[in-house]
């Protein structure tokens, strides 16, 4: 049976980390293990005692995708999970979906999720298909809740450090294109925290134009417009525009 190893990246947000570890804590199938890779400093002494299961490793600051290269490095599972920090599972069912999934011989599984606004908006639902063709255009994939075998990085390497804002998206295409099925668990299974701290913001756009270039360029792709999940979450067919 597949046991799962949940990466958690933080850096400085230990009052939403806690939320994050209690609802991985809540699953009704136990992952192998909780590795919280901080970035900044303070993790472990907002983890403290929580679980056994749970270690802290330092990143000594050297960003979120080397962060999440350390914590697949470490871990013993022979699935990845990742949840950000600021994200939360509301599916205490889900590792044991995917669970299932991986004995029937699954290799990369992601779900639906809600994009939940800190302001009070109403929740907003996330779901998508993707596949090698729909990740050309858009990524339609959250990376909270995306669980895969680990072998993956064996044949295609780690996360891309040179693509600090679209390293998800990069790693959904190289996984789709090396033709492995993704797998569509089609129910929320997680919470997307809306917030002004998150790393797509506004404020942040020219780097992030930057970095959807190079993403272009390096998979041969037409220019791509820049949008994040919030974005194509509200100009999904039926949704109006959130206020």
């Amino acid at each position: 049976m597949s046991s799962i190893s949940i990466v958690i990246p933080t850096r400085g947000r230990p009052h939403f980390l806690k939320q994050a570890l209690s609802s991985v804590l809540a699953q009704s199938a136990a992952p192998k293990e909780i590795i919280v890779v901080d970035d900044g400093e303070g993790a472990a002494d907002a983890v403290g005692h929580l679980h056994p299961s749970i270690t802290v490793l330092d990143n000594r600051r050297r960003g979120p995708v080397p962060a999440r290269n350390l914590g697949i490095a470490q871990a013993a599972g022979d699935c990845i999970c990742f949840l950000d920090d600021d994200d939360w599972f509301i599916d205490d069912s889900y590792f044991g979906t995917v669970a299932q999934a991986f004995a029937q011989g699954a290799g990369f599984c992601y779900a639906d999720g809600i994009m939940a606004f800190e302001d009070g908006r109403p929740n907003l639902p996330f779901a998508f298909h993707a596949d090698a063709d729909t990740l050309m255009r858009d990524n339609t994939i959250l990376i909270s809740g995306v669980v895969y075998r680990r072998s993956l990085h064996d044949a295609l390497g780690p996360f891309d450090e040179a693509l600090p804002f679209y390293w998800d998206w990069d790693w959904y295409l190289r996984v789709a294109r090396a033709g492995h099925e993704l797998t569509h668990v089609q129910r929320p299974v997680v919470a997307i925290r809306v917030h002004a701290r998150n790393m797509s913001g506004e404020s942040l756009e020219a780097q992030r134009r930057a970095n959807l270039d190079m993403f272009s360029t390096k998979h041969a792709l037409p220019p791509i417009p820049l949008k994040n999940h919030l974005d194509i979450a509200t100009q999904a067919p039926g949704k109006l525009p959130s206020t």
